[in-house]
């Protein structure tokens, strides 16, 4: 029987508190579902004649910036050690910032007010950055009026563990039997639509299979779907399996369907009559759907594979042809204006500050191409830090020092071409070990279309066996309509050379003017195809999460995760790639201000911790200097 393949579409113990995200943008689905245990050591006494007795109150901060209580421990009496049994259960998006604060107070009466309890100490940290330590566990000092101090206030750790089930699949093995067509001529063209009914009643198309050709009894390839796409996690959810014929040039014919739910599926070996209710002749034998093998199973997830150790290494090329306008005038796309960051820079920032959390040394190695360089030549893969021999820079921080700088450096040229970035990401994401479960993100920020496409696609074809995931955002207002011939999301990536297609997935574009004035959406637009490329990738080569490694008993406070940003002069040099013959920002080019969300700071400001101490103080950007008072 002969093959045309389509495009799957997948849409998309002890007490609990659990938590959904109700907010999220339609059609979301997260990553998994997390239960966060918690226990803290060496609390302040607040009590005079006995101990504390410590409870926490859990916090998530809402899109307006307001926190939001989404639940509490139980009270644990005259223990400045608890370790708590309620557990907080949560939906975790990867491309999502989830920020979470965890209040530590003691109980001085029943009241459910807390302004009537006795403030100990908070931790605010965020979910990535819980599930992004070692061991998915994070520990951190409580922080209180005079700052963050373990030896004053106590510590705090957070352990999120993934529950089980949430990412379970169901496989199939289906065929056809005694099949009709409306073909004058052959068997018919047949392919199956899998749909699930929502709450609104309506019905959704969760799996298409490739059409079988010219046969009566197809059989088609073994499906495999996430349960939470195919029923919501309701095993009696009404499931509609519909048999269409194919058509080169008319429309596709509708030949009937089988009405049924997972759990009649989970019956095979058994066979299910097409049926076509609305038609004259309801009655008509329409052939049979056989389902000869339906199993529920455990895929490994995103967040095992990162628990047993799998790493997120992050590289960033930055656009620098001269379609980005003159650096020098505002209506350039790359101006540093003193006030506030251009796109490039908010881009940066707004993915940036997500993938950060699971790159354990957090050193990106940053790139730009469609530039003149010192030297005279073009280069379409420079180093810019300067530094060819080691491109990496420390963090968020470090890649937008690197990419100021360079841009007094380098003069903006041209073309746009992609090729010879890709095949670089590429080439580093396959000098680690497979075994190491080393996984690399290219970020590319570009203003215009390409003119490399071909071979382009060629080097996206051959990284698709890579462990390498492309993300494209574009600046600007230019066509990107070959940016999403690249995403593949319409029709599978194909070389016009040879015709080899991607193995899978591995390009997401997003356009930042449509998200331009919202960081986080832009982070959920482009990265929440991360976790499947991530783990599609692991399960092309076979290989299974490590072994979780087993949390000390000996806790290990993190203070580096208590803040997303440091200023220049807060990080020691020897922590620094090396710039090499860029200046630093603070000689070329006024240096940008903290990001303009999640801070009521005033324009220019921002907020840090003093490692020595645990005391916060304030960064001024604009004249470069430094205070303990909070400013106004």
């Amino acid at each position: 029987q002969e093959v045309l393949s389509f495009r799957n579409l997948t849409p998309m113990s002890d007490t609990a508190v659990n938590y959904h995200l109700m907010d999220a943008p339609d059609g979301a689905l997260p990553c998994s579902r997390v239960k966060l245990s918690i226990e803290c050591k060496s609390l302040r006494n607040m009590d005079t004649f006995s101990k504390s007795d410590p409870f926490v109150v859990i916090e998530l901060k809402d899109k307006q910036g307001r926190w939001k209580e989404i639940g509490r421990t139980e009270t644990i009496y005259n223990n400045l050690n608890p370790r708590f049994a309620t557990t907080i259960e949560m939906d975790y998006f990867f491309e999502e910032m989830q920020h979470l604060k965890f209040s530590v107070y003691d109980e001085d009466n029943k009241s459910r007010k807390l302004s009537q309890q006795d403030f100990i100490g908070s931790c605010e940290s965020s979910l990535g950055s819980i599930v992004g330590s070692k061991s998915n566990s994070l520990s951190a000092p409580l922080k209180g009026e005079s700052g963050a101090d373990e030896k004053k206030y106590g510590a705090i750790r957070i352990l999120a563990e993934e529950i089980k089930g949430f990412n379970d699949c169901i496989r199939l093995r289906v065929a056809a039997s005694k099949v009709q067509t409306k073909d004058w001529f052959g068997k018919g063209d047949h392919y199956l639509v899998f749909k699930r009914r929502r709450v609104d009643g309506e019905y959704e198309m969760v799996w298409k299979t490739e059409v079988i050709k010219n046969s009566k009894d197809p059989s088609w390839q073994p499906i495999e779907i996430p349960l939470k796409n195919f029923n919501s996690g309701d095993n009696s959810a009404n499931i509609v399996i519909e048999l269409w014929d194919w058509n080169a040039v008319s429309k596709h014919d509708y030949l009937g369907k089988v009405s049924t739910n997972t759990m009649e599926l989970l019956k095979a070996p058994k066979n299910f009559p097409f049926t076509k209710p609305e038609s004259k002749n309801p009655n008509k034998d329409r052939g049979q759907l056989v389902v000869s093998l339906a199993e529920i199973y455990h895929p490994p997830s995103f967040l095992e594979y990162i628990a047993g150790g799998c790493e997120i290494n992050v590289m960033v090329a930055v656009d620098f042809t001269a379609s980005n306008g003159n650096v020098n005038l505002p209506n350039s796309l790359h101006y540093m204006n003193p006030t506030g960051w251009n796109d490039y820079q908010k881009a940066i920032v707004a993915v940036g500050e997500i993938l950060e959390k699971y790159d354990a040394d957090k050193q990106f190695d940053v790139f730009g191409f469609g530039a003149r360089l010192p030297n005279g030549s073009v280069s379409h893969c420079f180093s810019l830090n300067g530094d060819a021999s080691n491109p990496s820079v420390l963090g968020v921080q470090g890649i937008l020092d690197a990419y100021a700088a360079s841009l007094s450096n380098v003069t903006l040229f041209g073309p746009t071409n992609f090729a010879q970035v890709i095949r670089n990401a590429d080439t580093i994401s396959r000098s680690y070990p497979v075994e190491s479960q080393k996984y690399t993100v290219l970020l590319i920020l570009t203003d215009g279309e390409i003119t490399d496409m071909a071979e382009t696609t060629e080097a996206i074809i051959d990284a698709s066996n890579s462990p390498l995931s492309i993300v494209i955002v574009g600046i600007g207002p230019a066509n990107f309509d070959k940016m999403n011939t690249l995403d593949g999301d319409d029709e599978v990536l194909t070389s016009e050379r040879t015709g080899k297609r991607v193995s899978r997935d591995i390009v997401q574009f997003v356009a930042f003017r449509e998200l331009a004035s919202n960081g986080p959406l832009l982070a959920k637009e482009v990265l929440h195809e991360i976790p499947d490329q991530l783990t599609s990738y692991m399960k092309s080569k076979n290989l299974r999460p490590k072994k979780k490694p087993v949390v000390e008993s000996v806790w290990t406070v993190d203070m580096s995760r208590q803040q997303s940003f440091r200023p220049n002069d807060n990080i020691p040099m020897s922590n620094r790639a090396p710039l090499s013959t860029m200046p630093s920002i603070a000689e070329a080019l006024p240096p940008p201000p903290p990001p303009p969300y999640g801070s009521s700071l005033p324009p220019g400001w921002e907020e840090a911790i003093d490692p020595s101490s645990g005391r916060p103080y304030y960064v001024n950007h604009m004249t470069k200097t430094t205070q303990w008072d909070r400013p106004h």
